[in-house]
């Protein structure tokens, strides 16, 4: 809920409005959105800021003529027009309530805030107004407390945002502290095409200390508009979210019963094992991390035939939260594809705390999770060898770990190829599932429909090519998809190459090669997302030139450098 009692917009018929909103909604946890400072020290910095504007009960003001609500296609929201170093923020105490609670709240510090407002400004003495608001103040934030005083229990959380209203891409930041410690902070970016956002929140104890929520422009200096559709905090629904790319497995009670450093003869859990080779049917990787002695827990997974269907296995002593953070960072992958399934809450905890966008679950609840849709996709003969694919990665670092000199040396080592494919019926789901997959070697960040493929497919102004790579390790299968568009220049407009081979110099070399064939030279399309950093090296490496920008569209020049070196043989075998 937003505190609307500051804005002069007025919504006819307000609590019909909000009571058809939340009223059908299971859960949600209360907060109330009010206006305040990133460097607030009220009211002791009014009288030496410049910034001080003096709102009708004498604070200052920070969201321009205050968070004003307006009807959405969401139901109610607000628009918040951000002065300088001004942030909306909330009390943060963690106990959903039912809609219908939510919304009788929502009526009640609404409809008694406009009444305690309108009867401050009949009062001809200023103080007299200050204690009026002042006091509405105290009572509003003890009826919302009053819902949530004996929460004890401890949730992962949602934070869901809708936005509308801007013109071009806007970072926010939201942070959560407490008054002695800052505990949380994620970066999103929100734009006119990328409207919602989901902020994962680790779990924490509140016990009695109070903690807030607040949610303000990354570039404090910044004076812009943003329309929050929706801004609500709700339990996490394991069932909703990114396509799961990884599921890792607890040992010890969770793929069999018994602890096997105590009891050799520990009894496997059928249904678990049978789950893992289906999800490796799918395209699904498997993965361990566990305490416990690595020999004798390899042995048992031996002898349970299901040894090979895990790659970057952590069976150690070290904590869960290190082990799983680190075969993600292996895999190349985000956290929030991620499953992690262990019977300890301690260790889930554990995991959530360290890295909030993983789901993790009890093995009790991983069999029905596998029919929701996070797991429903295409299934293709390079997605079924996807553990494969893995297992020589899992080699490759091994062995380049163990490497001693030049790291271009250790490529050439590997002898790495690239096959330029022309797209066919049999290919075009796979580069279909990579735009939709790849986030972070994702040029435009783009999710072309299929639909879209075909159509740039046929068209005769666009060149395709399917990436299939291969090294000393083994075959990757097709790993990315390039659009060259020829309607007027010659551009990149599309560039999504898998994770799997990431840093092997391939995306570089890749683009020199096309600047030399397209005549010297190649534009490159790439517009900045949270998550495609890495895509820019590739920029950097090549020393591309800006040549354009456009609503965060920039379009650089790469001229083709005949001494980049050659560590990756590229053959067009589009026309075989």
């Amino acid at each position: 809920m937003f505190e609307f009692i500051y804005s002069k917009a007025r919504i006819k018929h307000l609590c019909k409005v909000i009571k058809g909103e939340y009223s059908t909604q299971k859960a949600v946890i209360p907060l109330f959105w009010s206006e305040h400072c990133v460097e607030c020290a009220a009211p002791s910095c009014y009288a030496t800021c410049d910034r001080y504007k003096k709102r009708a009960d004498g604070d200052c003001v920070r969201i321009v003529d205050g968070i004003t609500p307006v009807l959405t296609e969401d139901g109610i929201g607000a628009k918040c027009e951000f002065r300088t170093w001004a942030k909306i923020e909330s009390q943060l105490k963690i106990k959903p309530v039912s809609g219908k609670t939510y919304a009788r709240s929502y009526i009640a510090v609404t409809v008694l805030g406009y009444f305690f407002r309108k009867l401050a400004s009949l009062s001809p003495f200023k103080r007299l107004q200050q204690i009026f608001d002042w006091g509405w103040f105290s009572y509003r934030q003890k009826l919302i407390n009053l819902l949530i005083r004996k929460n004890k229990s401890v949730y992962a959380l949602d934070l869901h945002g809708k936005v509308s209203g801007l013109e071009s891409m806007t970072t926010l930041l939201v942070d959560i502290k407490s008054a002695t410690k800052h505990l949380f902070r994620q970066a999103v970016e929100v734009s006119k095409d990328n409207r919602e956002f989901d902020v994962f929140i680790p779990p924490f104890e509140s016990k009695d200390e109070l903690f807030f929520i607040n949610i303000h422009p990354a570039n404090a200096e910044q004076h812009i508009s943003v329309t929050f559709n929706q801004l609500e905090l709700i339990p996490r629904d394991i069932t909703k979210g990114k396509k799961v790319k990884l599921v890792i497995w607890d040992l010890d009670n969770t793929l069999w019963s018994g602890t096997l450093i105590e009891n050799k003869d520990v009894t496997p859990d059928l249904k678990l094992i049978s789950l893992i080779r289906h999800l490796d049917e799918c395209g699904v990787v498997n993965s361990i991390a566990s305490k416990n002695d690595n020999e004798q827990a390899t042995q048992k997974l031996k002898e349970l035939n299901i040894d090979e269907y895990f790659v970057f296995k952590k069976i150690n002593w070290e904590p869960k939260s290190v082990n799983v953070l680190r075969t993600i960072k292996q895999m190349n992958i985000n956290p929030d594809t991620v499953i992690f399934v262990d019977d300890n809450p301690y260790e889930r905890n554990e995991v959530l705390i360290h890295c909030p966008a993983v789901t993790c679950v009890d093995p009790s609840e991983i069999i029905d999770l596998v029919k929701c849709q996070r797991f429903k996709m295409i299934v293709t003969e390079d997605s079924k060898k996807r553990r494969s694919t893995y297992k020589m990665i899992e080699n490759l670092k091994t062995e380049e770990e163990n490497w001693t000199g030049d790291i271009d040396e250790f490529l050439r080592s590997c002898d790495i190829k690239l096959s330029l494919l022309a797209t066919n019926e049999d290919n075009i789901p796979r580069c279909y599932e990579l735009l939709q997959r790849t986030n972070q070697l994702n040029s435009s960040g783009r999710r072309l429909s299929m639909e879209e493929v075909r159509n740039i497919v046929d068209d005769d102004k666009c060149d395709c090519y399917v990436l299939q790579s291969s090294d000393k390790f083994g075959d990757y299968g097709i790993v990315g998809f390039l659009i060259v568009d020829k309607h007027n220049d010659d551009v990149v407009t599309d560039f999504v190459i898998s994770c799997r081979v990431a840093n092997k110099k391939i995306e570089p070399s890749l683009i020199n090669w096309l600047a030399k064939n397209y005549g010297g030279s190649i534009l490159f399309d790439y517009r900045k997302t949270l998550r495609n950093g890495p895509m820019f090296s590739i920029i950097k490496e090549l020393n591309m030139e800006k040549v354009s920008s456009k609503e965060k569209l920039d379009v650089y020049k790469c001229t083709f450098n005949p001494h980049y070196p050659d560590i990756v043989k590229i053959t067009d075998d589009r026309r075989m």
